[in-house]
C-alpha cells in the first residue's frame, strides 16, 4: 500500500508510528467527507459504494472525497409542472392575494400567478337573491382566462349560490379545472361580529385548499379536521385545518403523479 495513502487512511499517522487503540470507523471520518460511521449506522449504502470502489482510489489522500461527494449530492428539485392562476373578481386587496398565493404555492408546489382582475357588474347578480350564480362566474373565468392549462381559482366578494344550494363558500369543476371561492360569508361582518382580517385569511385559505382539492379530483373527507371536510357553516370551516389529512394527502399525490 503506498505510504501516502496509508497515512491518510489511518488518520494521518506518521510512518512507523504505532496506531492508537481506536475503532477504525472513527479514524477514517476525514476520508469520507466527515461522515462518522460509528454514530450513523444507517449510512450502509455509502459504505458499500465506497468499499466497491476503494481499489480505484488514488494514493493521494487529499483526492479521496471527490467520488463520495458526488454520491451524496442531492438532485436538483424538479421544476413546477402545474400552474395555478388566481383571478380576483373586481377589487380584492393585492397584499391579501399575494399572501394567499404564497401559502397555496407552498401547499401544492405549484407555480402561482395572480392574474389581472375580472370585472363583473352587479347586473350579473340574481335580482331577487342578490347573489351571483356560480356557473355565471366559472363561465366568465374560463372565457377570459381559460385555454392555458393548469388550474383557475376565482376569488370574489359576491355571495355565491348554486341551483341545489342557497349559498356556497366555493365550488370546483374537476373536468374544467376551475374553482371559485367567495369571501362574502367568510367575513366576521356577515355574522354581525367585529372585523378580523386574520380570521378572514385563514378561512379563505381553507376553502381554497378545499376547492382546489376538488379540482384535482378529491372527494369530501369524513375527518372533520381535514381541509376536504364539507363545511355547511362557518363553524365547520373554523374547525378545519388549512391542509389535507394524511389520507387525502396520499390521494392528492397519487393523482398528481398519475
Amino acid at each position: 500500500m503506498p505510504k501516502g495513502f496509508a497515512c491518510g487512511f489511518f488518520g494521518r499517522v506518521k510512518s512507523r508510528e504505532a496506531l492508537c487503540r481506536l475503532a477504525l470507523a472513527q479514524r477514517v471520518g476525514h476520508l469520507f467527507v466527515r461522515v462518522d460511521f460509528a454514530r450513523e449506522p444507517r449510512e450502509f449504502g455509502l459504505v458499500e459504494t465506497v468499499a466497491r470502489n476503494l481499489g480505484q482510489v488514488g494514493s493521494d489522500a487529499d483526492d479521496h472525497s471527490g467520488a463520495v461527494s458526488r454520491l451524496r449530492r442531492k438532485k436538483p428539485p424538479q421544476e413546477m409542472e402545474m400552474q395555478l392562476r388566481i383571478v380576483p373578481v373586481n377589487g380584492i386587496d393585492p397584499a391579501f392575494l399575494s399572501r394567499l398565493g404564497l401559502c397555496l404555492a407552498e401547499r401544492f408546489l405549484y407555480d402561482v400567478v395572480v392574474e389581472r382582475s375580472l370585472s363583473l357588474s352587479r347586473s350579473c347578480l340574481n335580482s331577487t337573491r342578490k347573489q351571483l350564480f356560480l356557473p355565471t362566474l366559472t363561465t366568465r373565468l374560463l372565457r377570459e382566462y381559460g385555454g392555458d392549462g393548469g388550474l383557475l381559482l376565482g376569488i370574489t366578494d359576491f355571495d355565491l349560490y348554486k341551483t341545489s344550494q342557497r349559498f356556497v363558500f366555493g365550488d370546483a369543476d374537476e373536468h374544467r379545472r376551475v374553482a371559485a371561492v367567495s369571501l362574502h360569508r367568510l367575513r366576521n361582518d356577515f355574522y354581525g361580529e367585529a372585523s378580523d382580517e386574520n380570521a378572514l385569511f385563514q378561512r379563505t385559505l381553507k376553502e381554497c385548499v378545499h376547492e382546489l382539492g376538488h379540482a384535482l379530483g378529491l372527494k369530501h373527507c369524513y375527518n372533520a379536521r381535514c381541509a376536504m371536510h364539507y363545511s355547511n357553516s362557518i363553524f365547520e370551516t373554523d374547525n378545519k385545518m388549512p391542509h389535507f389529512c394524511e389520507v387525502c394527502e396520499k390521494r392528492s399525490r397519487a393523482r398528481s403523479e398519475g
